[in-house]
């Protein structure tokens, strides 16, 4: 940030945690939020992410925080001033956006821009650290805020340039133990180029870590609690040129959320998708997504040959995405599945599915075995076939096309199983099958054709 913007900027955030379906989804819009989870400028889920925010200061001038928590807002970082603990450094919006973010029930920190160095002529860089610190707690007592975020100590300026790491992290420690020890969460604020390479004692872990990274992925590879995005996003109630943040689990920050199911919102019909919740087991961040409809429901036949036992098709249900629904989630109930007709599968959802559905398939008669087929005296052929049991009837079926194209039909009792066909012409070769039926409430249903049978006619 430039020094201008960190005059305006920065301090405190929070710790607060919840957390989704893990992984991401990938091809959302940059930037963009939906149930719970925050994508990146390549629209892809960021880990740990649990809000949105903003920080502001005097520059960004009145605040509508009405208008700003209707855009999404969830939290805001608020400058109390900047340097030692002197009025004519104090923030001048600081009370009014104090009360803009409690009026509205928008959960807030406090930042401090720091000017604490080591070779002022009239202060030790402890003293200034202290005095920086003293000018957090006075402005919080005066605004009476009741921050639920950090207190962020903001160290980026240019001329602390040069320090050592250790005095970086001396400074730091004497500020955060006497904003802690007043009863407040403390954290530093930098951007990424100083937290790789400036705040790098190890005491800075100690601390809750807010991070300036303008780019569209972080790549900070340490845990951290917030991402500063952009200087230049637009917020409704505020307007352009606004530092926009993304507030982390931070344990998840690395890792990402661990998500678990939580909870059934809505259950998923065949005509409306359900909802869910599930809950990070680190952090406990809460995402909602959506329980696809019920999509596609197949069997795994349609049609048996009768063989006197049960049929018992297997069952595949799908939901809109294209993804096997787990048998988990309905009972299947199978009815008329034994003889001759119409059988039915019953499909009765449960867990998160509701609705049931009913496939029919068909159960036919056996197959016919023609075992002969003979020409006898007076242009005459005699079938043989072997008796099928349970039926209503035999559907004969001749003709002198192979494919049975304009053939004739005739039939034959169940009890039979031989019959004589008459009136055929000389000389041609004729073609034979047949198949059974049984009567089903008025209705035949007809078994799958035999294998045909030719004969040439010579008697």
């Amino acid at each position: 940030m430039s020094q201008f913007r960190n005059i305006v900027k920065k301090a405190v955030v929070i710790g607060l945690c919840i957390c989704t379906f893990s992984v991401q989804v990938s091809g959302a819009t940059p930037w963009s939020s939906a149930n719970g989870i925050f994508y990146d400028g390549n629209g892809n889920e960021i880990k740990g992410a649990i809000a949105k925010g903003i920080d502001v200061s005097y520059h960004n001038g009145d605040i509508d925080w009405a208008k700003v928590k209707a855009a999404g807002i969830s939290f805001a970082l608020l400058r109390c001033g900047y340097g030692n603990d002197e009025r004519n450094q104090d923030d001048i919006k600081f009370v009014q956006n104090v009360k803009g973010c409690e009026d509205n029930g928008i959960q807030y920190g406090v930042y401090l821009y720091s000017y604490a160095v080591d070779n002022d002529k009239e202060k030790t860089l402890g003293d200034m650290a202290r005095s920086e610190a003293e000018h957090v707690l006075r402005m919080i007592e005066e605004a009476g805020a009741k921050p639920t975020m950090p207190v962020y100590y903001d160290i980026e300026d240019k001329s602390q340039v040069g320090m050592t790491t250790k005095q970086y992290g001396d400074m730091a420690e004497i500020f955060c133990n006497i904003v802690k020890n007043a009863g407040y969460k403390v954290g530093v604020y930098s951007n990424y180029y100083w937290w790789t390479n400036r705040l790098t004692d190890s005491r800075f872990d100690n601390w809750g870590k807010w991070v300036a990274r303008y780019n569209n992925t972080s790549e900070y590879n340490k845990e951290y609690d917030i991402w500063q995005y952009t200087e230049s996003g637009t917020v409704d109630g505020v307007g352009s040129g606004m530092d926009v943040n993304i507030l982390l689990s931070r344990p998840c920050s690395i890792t990402g959320h661990q998500y678990e199911f939580y909870q059934l919102v809505s259950k998923s019909t065949t005509t409306i998708n359900g909802k869910a919740t599930y809950k990070c087991k680190t952090c406990g961040h809460i995402k909602t997504t959506d329980i696809a409809k019920i999509s596609q429901i197949t069997i795994s036949k349609t049609k048996y040959e009768y063989t006197g036992k049960a049929f018992k098709p297997t069952v595949t249900v799908k939901d809109s995405n294209g993804q096997v629904i787990s048998t988990q989630n309905y009972n299947i109930i199978y009815s008329s599945n034994k003889k001759v007709g119409n059988g039915t599968v019953k499909i009765v959802f449960k867990g998160n599915y509701s609705g049931t559905i009913t496939k029919i398939f068909k159960i036919v008669p056996k197959k016919v075995s023609l075992t002969k087929a003979t020409n006898i005296k007076g242009k005459k052929v005699k079938l043989g076939w072997k008796k099928v049991s349970g039926i209503s009837g035999y559907e004969i079926q001749y003709g002198i096309n192979k494919s049975f194209k304009k053939a004739k039909t005739t039939t034959a009792k169940s009890s039979l199983k031989t019959k004589t066909i008459k009136k055929l012409k000389n000389k041609k070769k004729y073609y034979f099958r047949m198949r059974a039926y049984k009567k089903v409430s008025g209705t035949k249903v007809y078994g799958v054709y035999s294998s045909k049978k030719t004969v040439k006619i010579t008697k």
